[in-house]
């Protein structure tokens, strides 16, 4: 059993803006010229891509390298308004300038998709979106006791996940770089695991909350102990620390063909939202670089 993020876990949608900007990463103004090392390759570590030095009203987008792939740029808007087209044009220029070669998004609605698909990119994968409030005084029954996920459980961590997610894209695989991006997306994280009677981890959640809004960003099952209450157990360990950390609604997002996914959440009081997400796409092989760039 799996289901989750992609990672980075930004839920943006007509009505709703998560995240804020990241303290961490390099700050590079859009409207001036390169300033960066160019015999660095792609964007290697967390940088913010901001567009107006007016705070009250600047764009502010992540730019992180996907699963640890410094050519392969996730993009997230992390703060202002959705960006116009001219704004995206400039966003691709800079990239094309360090090196990038592929950039994807974070799972948009559709609002958020526009200027990104004016911009060239495509659909890469299609996924339900449900959400449900929290109730700080009503949180719902403690299941299977759930441990910490240390340092030193990584590895495991990793086989489980590999495991659970073993017939999905490749999309939806995590690397230890996946891993660490998903703890570090939302202003504080969790991660908890439930063992065996060997001390083998046989299902691990994410959860992450940035202001009042929750995410289950990441939760797999290894599949011979599915049916167990693993998941179950997950979900509510995750809807309680959420209740008990401040935030007032929770978010989850699963492919559609996940069924089992989808009737858990469900089950935990989740309902599915009538428009979905996207993560998109776009290819830099076509950018032109002119001469002053």
């Amino acid at each position: 059993m799996h289901w989750s993020y992609p990672v980075d876990i930004n839920v943006r949608t007509e009505r709703t803006t998560v995240d804020g900007p990241r303290k961490d990463g390099r700050v590079v103004n859009s409207i001036d010229r390169l300033g960066t090392d160019l015999s660095v390759v792609g964007i290697p570590g967390v940088e913010r891509f901001v567009i107006d030095a007016d705070p009250n009203t600047s764009i502010v987008i992540r730019l992180s390298p996907w699963r640890g792939n410094a050519q392969t740029v996730q993009v997230v808007v992390v703060a202002g308004p959705t960006p116009q087209s001219r704004y995206m044009d400039r966003l691709l220029n800079y990239l094309d300038n360090r090196g990038v070669l592929t950039v994807v998004t974070a799972a948009l609605g559709p609002t958020d998709q526009r200027p990104f698909v004016e911009a060239g990119f495509t659909p890469h994968e299609h996924l339900l979106l449900l959400g449900r409030a929290i109730k700080p005084n009503d949180p719902p029954p403690r299941e299977r006791r759930t441990r910490p996920a240390r340092r030193q459980d990584q590895d495991a961590v990793l086989a489980l996940d590999k495991r659970a997610f073993a017939a999905s894209s490749a999309f939806w695989r995590f690397d230890k770089a996946a891993l660490a991006e998903a703890g570090r997306a939302t202003q504080t994280c969790r991660r908890r695991l439930i063992k065996d009677s060997h001390g083998h981890p046989i299902g691990h959640a994410v959860t992450g909350r940035t202001s009042t809004i929750g995410f289950l960003q990441r939760l797999a099952v290894n599949p011979s102990n599915e049916g167990q209450g693993i998941g179950s157990a997950l979900v509510v360990d995750a809807l309680r620390w959420l209740g008990r950390s401040g935030a007032r609604e929770a978010w989850v997002n699963t492919q559609p063909a996940n069924l089992r996914a989808r009737d858990l959440y469900l089950r935990h009081g989740f309902v599915e939202r009538d428009v979905g997400l996207a993560v998109l796409i776009r290819s830099l092989a076509d950018m032109k670089q002119s001469p002053d760039q």
